[in-house]
């Protein structure tokens, strides 16, 4: 629904971005609104690691319904 890039910082194979992001989970119609970090090692041209942080209860509401 929405994506917010708020920051990128880069140095030597690692990247990471700050934002927001607000999704909808379909099995629930409900909205997850969060701020994330995403960290990322790229090596040749490639992401060779993935790490993303985000409020894991916003997610979990969102998908409980709760």
């Amino acid at each position: 629904k929405e994506f917010e890039l708020r920051q990128v910082i880069a140095e030597g194979d690692d990247v990471v971005l700050t934002g927001r992001m607000v999704s909808e989970v379909r099995k629930t119609g409900r909205d997850i609104d969060t701020a994330f970090a995403l960290h990322t090692t790229v090596r040749d041209g490639r992401i060779t690691r993935y790490h993303l942080y985000e409020d894991t209860y916003a997610v979990f509401q969102a998908w409980s319904g709760s």
